[in-house]
C-alpha cells in the first residue's frame, strides 16, 4: 500500500511548489515596486534638486565673476570657465539619469530572476508530484501482478 503514501507525498510536492511560487511572486512584486519607486523618486525628486543645485553654483559663479570686474563675453577668459562649468553640469546630469537607468534595469532583472525562482519552485514541485504518481501506478501494478500470481489479493 506503499501507492497510498506515494500520492501524499506527490499532493505534498504540489503544495510545497505552489506554496514557494506564490512566497517568490511575493517577493517579485516586491522588487518591482521598489524599481519603479526608486525611479519615479529620481525623476520627482533627485532629478529636479540636481539640475536646481547647478543652477544655483552657476549663478554664484556668475555673480562671483561678474563681482572680479572681468567681462563676461565670449572668447574671454570669464566666459570660457562658465562654458566649461555648464558643460561638467551637463556630463553631471547626464552621468545622473544613466545610473538611474542602470539602478531601475539591475531592479527589473532583479524581480525577473526572483518569478523565475518561484516559476523553478513550482515546476520542481510539479515533476516531484509527476515521480511521486508514478511510483503509485507502478505499486498499483506491481501490487496487481503480485495478486493475480497469488490467485488471492496481495497488499504490500
Amino acid at each position: 500500500m506503499s501507492f497510498i503514501g506515494n500520492i501524499a507525498a506527490a499532493q505534498s510536492a504540489k503544495a510545497i511548489g505552489s506554496y514557494n511560487r506564490a512566497v517568490f511572486n511575493q517577493q517579485w512584486k516586491y522588487e518591482d515596486a521598489k524599481a519603479k519607486a526608486k525611479a519615479k523618486v529620481y525623476d520627482q525628486v533627485t532629478r529636479p534638486k540636481l539640475i536646481d543645485d547647478q543652477n544655483f553654483a552657476y549663478s554664484q559663479f556668475f555673480v562671483d565673476a561678474l563681482n572680479t570686474g572681468a567681462e563676461f563675453r565670449p572668447g574671454e577668459t570669464t566666459w570660457l570657465v562658465g562654458l566649461r562649468n555648464k558643460q561638467k553640469m551637463a556630463l553631471d546630469l547626464a552621468m545622473a539619469d544613466y545610473n538611474k537607468e542602470v539602478e531601475r534595469i539591475d531592479g527589473v532583472n532583479t524581480a525577473l530572476l526572483i518569478k523565475a525562482k518561484g516559476d523553478a519552485a513550482y515546476y520542481k514541485g510539479s515533476l516531484m508530484a509527476r515521480t511521486e504518481y508514478i511510483k503509485a501506478g507502478a505499486s498499483l501494478l506491481s501490487m496487481g501482478q503480485q495478486s493475480y500470481d497469488a490467485g488471492q489479493l496481495v497488499i504490500t
